[in-house]
């Protein structure tokens, strides 16, 4: 069962007296549920109790860090058969043609696009495209979307501050909870837009 934002925030701001250890809690999270650990870093910069400096370092290490452990278990699927049988990268070898040229579009709004993630990541890794290309594509999408969330949830926490901790935190995570919603149809939209989804799709229509 993957813990609620509330449950992940008492769990972190326990650990608020400690800056070093609350930073490798929240990373940790990362790893259980990305959002969940976005929301709740949001709501303690919001509250006052860490810096939002900390709040993003540990989510990015955290999350970039989960990103790079996808590519290295599709980079590991090229030599373990196991891998190869269970992992979704059976069309990798197929789209390699089509990803040049597109690999940073690719990259980036895969971060925006929770479906596509997964499949993105361990192809990256299987096709063994470059990993420095990889990595910084990554944390520049990251950064952005992290350093946007954290301090626009944090800001609409402190607007409505007067209304109650309580009341605060619960309309910054509804708020929280909207954007995660509603940002992969905007960045659906966008004409620069593209995913693997769409090598799949031109590949159909060839055939």
């Amino acid at each position: 069962m993957i813990p609620s934002p509330e449950a992940i925030t008492a769990w972190l701001e326990a650990m608020t007296h400690d800056p070093f250890g609350f930073a490798v809690a929240l990373a940790l999270a990362t790893l259980v549920t990305e959002d969940g650990a976005l929301i709740a870093g949001s709501l303690l910069v919001g509250g006052g109790l860490v810096s939002p400096v900390l709040v993003i370092t540990a989510l990015l290490i955290g999350i970039v860090g989960g990103d790079i452990a996808l590519y290295a278990v599709g980079w590991l699927a090229r030599e373990v058969r196991m891998l190869r049988r269970k992992l979704p990268i059976k069309r990798a070898k197929k789209i390699r043609n089509w990803l040049r040229g597109r690999e940073t579009a690719v990259l980036f709004f895969s971060r925006f696009l929770p479906g596509t993630r997964l499949v993105t990541y361990l192809t990256f890794g299987f096709l063994r495209l470059s990993l420095v290309h990889f990595a910084i594509v990554m944390t520049i999408a990251c950064l952005v979307w992290v350093v946007g969330v954290v301090f626009f949830i944090s800001e609409i926490q402190r607007a409505f501050s007067g209304m109650g901790g309580t009341v605060a935190a619960l309309i910054a995570t509804g708020v929280a909870v909207l954007i995660i919603l509603v940002a992969p149809k905007l960045a659906r939209r966008s004409k620069r837009a593209t995913t693997l989804d769409d090598a799949v799709e031109e590949q159909a229509n060839v055939s």
